[in-house]
C-alpha cells in the first residue's frame, strides 16, 4: 500500500496534544507504549513525542516530522500485516511521523529517520514503529541541517541527542 506526501497531511489538531498507544512501542523501547503528541513552541513540521512513564521512572521525549512538510519525494510503501495490524482502511488514516536526531547544536547537524517511521491509525490513536518496505530507497539518517565545517567532529563522535 503506497501513501503518498499529501495522504498524511495535519498530524496533530492544531494546537492541541494527542495521546497515542504504541502497544509494541519504539524499536529498542518496547516498554514505552504511551506517548503524547504535542506541537512545538516554533510549529510545524517539528513536533515532541513524549513517553507517558510512571513516576519516578526517567522522562523521555522524541523529535519528530511530519515527512510531506519538509521532504519532497517521500513515499513510502507498508507491508500489508503493518496495514492490517493497525486497521488502516485508507492513505487519509494514516499519521506519519519520522524520528529527528540532533548530533550537534553548534555547529547544527540534524538528521531523521526515514526508514522506520511512527504510523498511527487517526482514528483510533494506535500506531507502531514499522520499517518501510521499500526501505532500501531511503536512509536512517537522512540530513536535514549541516552546518559542520570540513574536518570537523563525525557522527561516531558526536553522538544524537533526543
Amino acid at each position: 500500500m503506497k501513501f503518498l506526501p499529501e495522504s498524511f497531511q495535519k498530524n496533530a489538531i492544531a494546537g492541541e496534544k494527542l495521546v497515542v498507544h504504541l502497544p509494541f512501542g519504539l524499536i529498542g523501547l518496547r516498554h514505552l507504549n504511551v506517548f503524547e503528541l504535542e506541537p512545538t513552541e516554533g510549529g510545524v513540521p517539528f513536533q515532541i513525542l513524549r513517553a507517558l512513564v510512571a513516576e519516578g521512572e526517567s522522562p523521555m521525549e522524541f523529535v519528530v516530522i511530519a515527512p510531506n512538510q519538509l521532504l519532497d519525494g517521500y513515499k513510502i510503501l507498508l507491508r500489508d500485516e503493518d496495514v492490517e495490524s493497525l486497521q488502516i482502511q485508507e492513505p487519509s488514516a494514516a499519521m506519519v511521523l519520522n524520528i529527528v536526531a540532533i548530533h550537534s547544536h553548534e555547529p547544527q547537524h540534524v538528521t531523521v529517520n526515514l526508514v522506520g517511521p511512527i504510523v498511527v491509525n487517526r482514528h483510533t490513536l494506535i500506531g507502531q514503529q514499522v520499517i518501510i518496505e521499500n526501505s532500501s530507497d531511503f536512509s536512517i539518517e537522512h540530513v536535514l541541517v549541516d552546518q559542520r565545517h570540513p574536518g570537523g567532529p563525525t557522527d561516531n563522535e558526536s553522538p544524537p541527542v533526543c
